[in-house]
């Protein structure tokens, strides 16, 4: 266990933050591309969501992962202008500004006054996106009974995604505070969105097959791989180190097993945390949620023929999309935004000879995290696919 809680440190810890690097959008109600919906007068809009809904990155551009700033927009709360809630927010005609978490992404930029005190009954937008948070957190945000049904193991993953994930700077403090909030913020909204699941897949199938497989020779090139190429390097370390202790075969057996075992308690969260969304709504709100894509399809992360991890994830999220298109509950109560789409914007992975100067140089986890995230284009064209979706049946 202390293993894996080393693991989850060094990982969350390869995240540092960002410095935003304008402020105009929040001038206009317009982002090029993305339908006006004014009109429909809505008056708050809430977001639950991950590292893709906090704009994680989005104010990076380009391939040159050299250059690019492997770090955080959103650790406090705080709006950055290329995510795709903002720009929801704004084509609804809100002002942005007026949440109670604050705006922009760094301390020296303006905050609200009152940021994180709910000064106010009423706010235009509430956003509760994080990085890398799990269905297992948004359940317990929701519900802060359900960590006493949570297995030790999951509670020790859950503490660490809270407490050095970067997520708020008030850790489990700041927690709290949101899961003492957002039952009456929800009952405020007349447009919620819901999207995550992808970090599911990394945080939980990987550190439980790390338990699992309690090798010390596996964890440690897994932790020395973390602090210097990140989560990609640390795939590949993994698959590697398996194969030279003769651990192969467990590795992707537990790495299947873990799989499965995510996918099924993705499925109970998911329900779960849409139980209180629908008996906390307003009667009128409307609820759209979006599946997840997987940008690693195919992508071979190491030299043994025969694993693709690229390939798991995809069978990982094919499961969860079932849940969120097809068997959930509340199917009929929510809909759902395709956001496959989004995978031709994604800036494309580096060719495989250029691989090992990426590890040598130090910039194989950036490479890995910017496909994975959404510039500023696919942010847009994420924002514009939930619009259509809010026009087409918010009024109905």
């Amino acid at each position: 266990m202390k293993n894996v809680k080393r693991f989850i440190a060094a990982l969350m810890a390869t995240v540092v933050v960002a410095t935003l690097s304008g402020i105009s959008a929040f001038a206009t109600k317009t982002y090029p591309g993305v339908e006006d919906a004014s009109d429909l007068g809505v008056g708050t809009y809430l977001c639950f969501g991950d590292s893709i809904a906090t704009g994680y990155l989005s104010e990076q551009s380009g391939e040159d992962f050299k250059s690019i700033n492997i770090a955080q927009t959103l650790r406090d709360g705080e709006t950055t202008t290329n995510a795709y809630p903002t720009m929801i927010a704004d084509a609804l005609g809100l002002d942005v500004r007026d949440n109670p978490f604050g705006y922009f992404g760094n301390s020296n930029t303006q905050k609200n006054n009152d940021a994180w005190s709910w000064n106010h009954d009423h706010y235009d937008f509430y956003n509760y996106a994080r990085d890398g948070l799990t269905s297992h957190e948004f359940r317990l945000l929701l519900d802060p009974s359900y960590y006493n049904q949570m297995t030790e193991e999951e509670k020790d993953i859950s503490d660490n995604i809270i407490l050095d994930g970067d997520f708020t700077k008030r850790g489990k403090a700041g927690f709290r505070q949101m899961q003492q909030h957002v039952h009456h913020d929800l009952a405020q909204a007349d447009v919620i969105t819901a999207w995550f699941g992808s970090n599911d897949l990394l945080f939980y199938v990987l550190q439980k097959t790390l338990a699992v497989v309690n090798d010390h020779t596996i964890t440690d090139a897994a932790n020395a791989a973390l602090s210097t190429v990140g989560m990609a390097g640390a795939l590949d370390a993994v698959i590697n180190a398996a194969a030279l202790v003769g651990k192969l075969p467990l590795v992707l057996a537990t790495m299947l097993i873990q799989s499965n075992k995510a996918n099924a308690a993705f499925a109970e969260n998911w329900d779960a945390f849409m139980e209180i969304v629908m008996k906390e709504k307003k009667p009128t709100a409307k609820v759209y949620v979006g599946d997840i894509y997987n940008s690693n399809y195919g992508l071979k992360f190491t030299s043994t023929d025969q694993f693709r991890f690229g390939q798991l994830l995809s069978f990982s999220a094919n499961e969860i999309n079932n849940v969120i298109r097809n068997t959930s509950k509340y199917r009929s109560q929510y809909t759902v935004v395709h956001t496959a789409g989004v995978e031709p914007l994604l800036p494309d992975w580096a060719p495989l000879d250029q691989w090992q100067q990426a590890l040598d140089e130090g910039y194989f986890y950036t490479m890995f995290m910017a496909t994975a995230h959404p510039q500023r284009d696919g942010q847009i064209y994420l924002a514009n696919e939930f619009v259509k979706a809010i026009k087409s049946n918010y009024l109905s």
